[in-house]
């Protein structure tokens, strides 16, 4: 039994060898058909830049529509469309670097993550982001700072509760 092969732009069926794959690829009912499947998803301004190089389609004007459809080759579009279609892109356009510019980080956030990254790697284990906060916005009182010099407490004699036990 011949495997068969199924083309998604097509959509018929082929004997899946190598003559028959290439007689089928290079037909110009595939091309076509593949040139309509990628011309969906072209963007505005490409669009823009084709369309306008082409003169526009009299039957589509007269009637509104065109036998060839969108294997046609003048412009199915009007010149306002076309610059409305430019006007979306730009809109969008606008929208994402707006987007772009709201995602901006602070500086708080940054060193949170920072500090949150320097803990898991010295501890290897997983923090609690609500500690590393609490840290950060009390890190400058000295009564919740961490004690590093343990010497200097040893030595220190307490002369004055000396006089309290007596």
């Amino acid at each position: 039994m011949v495997k068969k092969i199924l083309c998604d732009y097509c959509n018929i069926t082929f004997a899946d060898n190598l003559s028959s794959r290439n007689l089928h690829f290079n037909s110009n009912s595939h091309k076509k058909n593949r040139r309509n499947y990628f011309s969906l998803y072209k963007d505005a301004i490409t669009l823009f830049l084709e369309e306008r190089q082409k003169q526009p389609c009299r039957r589509f004007r007269t009637t509104g529509q065109c036998q060839f459809g969108s294997n046609c080759n003048y412009s199915h579009y009007t010149f306002e469309q076309l610059i409305s279609l430019i006007n979306q892109e730009n809109q969008k356009k606008i929208c994402r670097q707006v987007e772009n510019i709201n995602s901006i980080p602070t500086v708080d956030s940054w060193l949170i993550k920072y500090q949150q990254s320097l803990y898991t790697r010295s501890t290897g284990s997983e923090t609690n982001t609500k500690n590393l906060q609490l840290n950060y916005q009390y890190r400058n009182l000295p009564s919740l700072a961490p004690i590093t010099n343990f010497d200097k407490l040893k030595s220190i004699t307490l002369n004055t509760w000396s006089s309290f036990q007596g």
